[in-house]
């Protein structure tokens, strides 16, 4: 009956997905729609017609980005938040291509460059230059970030003041400049786009911080697991409602702590169990930027807490039994949030965990992992690889490759649903190597700490 149950709620998923993409399209392409009913008349030729075009489907995509990145529960449901943020950047690369090719093709359609070129032009031509700038200089940024090394949090900022730019910049320019937009259903359309976006953006930014702030976690213990890798604690508010997430989920937290410290929101693994009534816990690596400062926080400190979000848990798919977890360094912690969730539970799964770390002294949970394993927490069969162990360490040596994945992970493959929460090159790798040896796209499952 609970397989029943979960396979339904499945079901009931990919239904929403599907449902929700339909209504995103429709939205998107609503601006064509009005414009092919309503048959504005119009001398401009075809070239001149597709720019223009490209803008409006731009300018409602660029819209819609303030309400796929508002964290909204009902839209985010069918998907998780990772697959949400790789569709918000996806379709922020298309807005950006659409509304560059829009004055081009003006200016080709029109045989009139002096749109982009002259100085001469009216004030809504310049807004809609300045908007054209900040989406260059945004997707320079993005495609520039690791290679100019601008830290994440200087990148936020900037990427956050260009989107609240953009928007206005946008819709001025094009409500003067725009033919169509002369049309009253096309200016409804478009305020009803500007509100969604304004609304969207002041609920993520503003009254849900207020909220949150209402009932803030405190901290309870600051607890060193490895070399720079500290796991926070938090207590629940008191009379709070229940904080209820699956193992393997990801929340975000807001520290509040000693006025020299920075308060910044960011993204963190729950590595509790669910089972732990009223408690969080996140185990965090310092990595620079404000991670280089999370071993400063203190018991009682507060933060705020909003989540859960994500699809990476072992309980959404009951119909696997034999799996395996591969983590790489502090990728373990989704991974031991499921750990200690089957323990807790009794649930009847087997696991085979592959963990990859430089050393023994980067090994985040090590004694906690060895107990489980010696306790016999479903059929725990844990296998350590270290790149620069010591030369006492008796495990296997060298990178986790394709070679030590297809060994030490079992026999038939194909059979086994694999969790894995790594490093990017070494995720790739086993991706590429799971799908290589025929295991299939749905029993491989995985979390990137990328958004």
């Amino acid at each position: 009956m609970n397989h029943f149950r979960m396979t339904s709620q499945q079901h009931n998923r990919r239904i929403g997905a599907i449902v929700h993409l339909l209504m995103y399209a429709a939205i998107v392409l609503s601006p064509l729609l009005l414009v092919a009913l309503l048959r504005p008349p119009t001398d401009h030729s075809f070239i001149y017609t597709v720019g223009k075009n490209l803008a409006l489907v731009g300018f409602t995509i660029l819209a819609m980005q303030f309400v796929l990145s508002a964290r909204l529960k009902w839209i985010e449901r069918p998907f998780g938040l990772n697959v949400l943020f790789h569709f918000h950047k996806a379709m922020a690369i298309l807005a950006s291509l659409l509304l560059i090719s829009h004055p081009v093709l003006l200016a080709i359609g029109g045989h009139d460059w002096s749109l982009i070129l002259g100085p001469q032009v009216m004030w809504h031509i310049w807004l809609g230059r300045i908007a054209l700038l900040i989406v260059l200089v945004h997707l320079l940024l993005s495609s520039l970030r690791f290679i100019i090394q601008l830290n994440y949090e200087t990148w936020r900022f900037v990427h956050n003041l260009g989107a609240v730019l953009i928007l206005p910049l946008g819709f001025f320019h094009s409500w003067n400049a725009g033919g169509d937009l002369q049309l009253s259903w096309m200016r409804a359309l478009w305020a009803v786009l500007l509100c969604a976006a304004v609304a969207s953006y002041f609920w993520h930014r503003v009254v849900r911080t207020i909220l949150l702030r209402r009932n803030p976690y405190k901290v309870t213990e600051v607890r060193q697991e490895a070399e720079g890798v500290w796991t926070i604690k938090l207590a629940a508010p008191e009379g709070a409602t229940r904080f209820d997430y699956l193992p393997g989920q990801f929340h975000f937290l807001t520290f509040q702590r000693a006025p020299n410290l920075p308060v910044e929101e960011h993204p963190w693994t729950i590595s509790s169990s669910p089972t732990e009534a009223g408690v969080l816990s996140s185990t965090i690596k310092e990595s620079g930027d404000f991670t280089a400062s999370i071993g400063k926080t203190k018991p009682g400190d507060t933060a705020l807490v909003h989540g859960p979000f994500g699809r990476f848990s072992y309980t959404l798919h009951p119909d696997e039994h034999e799996l395996v977890f591969i983590a790489g360094g502090v990728g373990i912690t989704p991974l031991m949030s499921m750990l200690r969730h089957i323990r807790d539970t009794h649930a009847e799964r087997t696991v085979t965990l592959l963990y990859a770390n430089t050393s023994e002294r980067d090994i985040v949970f090590r004694d906690e992992i060895a107990a489980m394993e010696r306790d016999g927490v479903a059929g725990l069969k844990v296998e350590h690889v270290l790149n620069k162990p010591s030369a006492e360490w008796k495990g296997e040596r060298g990178r986790l490759d394709e070679e030590k994945i297809k060994r030490l992970a079992g026999p038939e493959l194909a059979r086994r649903a694999f969790y894995v929460c790594a490093p990017p090159e070494l995720m790739d790798l086993t991706i590429r190597t799971l799908r290589q040896a025929n295991v299939p796209a749905a029993r491989i499952h995985f979390e990137r700490f990328n958004l």
